[in-house]
């Protein structure tokens, strides 16, 4: 199964579903205010294996398709910035 993601909107927040062919996992997202638009919650590197099933060494082209497509899909001419802690999505 090639990558995909979904998206559960709950008010100013929600939910990103993240899928492969090693499984589902999901991520916690809030709206931002200002130039920031979205901020999605990601398991540091350290918590990354045991909350993904996933090596480190996957995280960032992971992180990093999450990021991309969530931009195609939901902020066009948005651009992003990944951290330890989340991934910022901004204008």
């Amino acid at each position: 199964m090639p990558q995909q993601l979904d998206y559960i909107n709950q008010g100013r927040g929600g939910t990103i579903v993240y899928t492969d062919d090693a499984g589902t996992f999901k991520l916690s997202f809030e709206f931002g205010g200002g130039d920031c638009v979205v901020i999605i919650f990601v398991p540091t590197p350290a918590n990354w294996t045991k909350e993904t099933n996933r090596s480190l060494g996957e995280r960032k082209p992971v992180l990093s398709y999450i990021a991309e497509q969530c931009i195609r899909d939901q902020a066009p001419h948005c651009n992003f910035q990944l951290s330890d802690n989340w991934i910022e999505i901004s204008r």
